[in-house]
């Protein structure tokens, strides 16, 4: 990872102030960006993923609006990533169907949005365990897809969150090793989640909100 220029293709609304790339490849591009809204003096931390077709074009966005948000969205990605999927599987998430979901929580919903974190253990006829966050949007009765963002592994999180964490200039300890990460207690996680499920501006971007 190195760190570029804020010369990165988002939208022309948008100021970046800081961007990180994750990798950059002739197709495909990753990067955490840092950016400000016109009129508006808070910043917004996403991690974008382009692929180039005449043109870098946005596939997934990933906002990380305040360090509290982070935080639950941290700790849950966590839980997944160093559990055994459980045997059974859910259908209770509006993700695609080529997708098959072990578990997830859901961190608010509400009638017009709703942000889950997922577990995916296949991808159509192949396995895998990926954990992915996803922010729908009710459209006609229907929820559909807003932004999403996927962990594939341990290793790509450990660098990715590394990446989250200084553009939210969060300060305090958080290298805590995923293969031995004990977590906040069910009850912990679910009293924050409960807090949060109200508080939907603070993990919906600004250009949902404003």
């Amino acid at each position: 990872m190195v760190a570029s220029d804020p010369d990165v293709p988002v939208h022309d609304s948008l100021h970046v102030t800081t961007a990180t790339d994750i990798y950059r490849t002739d197709e495909w591009w990753k990067a955490v960006v840092t950016y400000g809204f016109e009129d508006s003096e808070a910043d917004e931390t996403a991690m974008y993923l382009w692929h180039e077709d005449d043109g870098w074009n946005r596939k997934n966005k990933y906002v990380v609006k305040t360090p509290e948000a982070w935080e639950i969205d941290r700790t849950l990605i966590d839980k997944f990533l160093r559990s055994d999927p459980p045997p059974d599987t859910t259908t209770e998430f509006p993700a695609s169907d080529y997708y098959t979901v072990a578990t997830g929580e859901t961190v608010f919903q509400n009638d017009g949005w709703w942000k889950g974190i997922l577990n995916v253990v296949e991808k159509g006829s192949y396995e895998t365990n990926e954990v992915m966050v996803y922010v729908w949007q009710q459209v006609d009765d229907d929820w559909r897809r807003r932004q999403k963002y996927t962990i594939k592994s341990i290793d790509e999180w450990r660098d990715e969150r590394e990446v989250i964490k200084d553009h939210l200039s969060i300060e305090r300890d958080d290298d805590v090793e995923i293969d031995t990460y004990e977590g906040d207690s069910d009850d912990e996680v679910w009293q924050a989640l409960t807090k949060l499920g109200d508080e939907v501006d603070s993990h919906l971007s600004g250009e949902f909100t404003d």
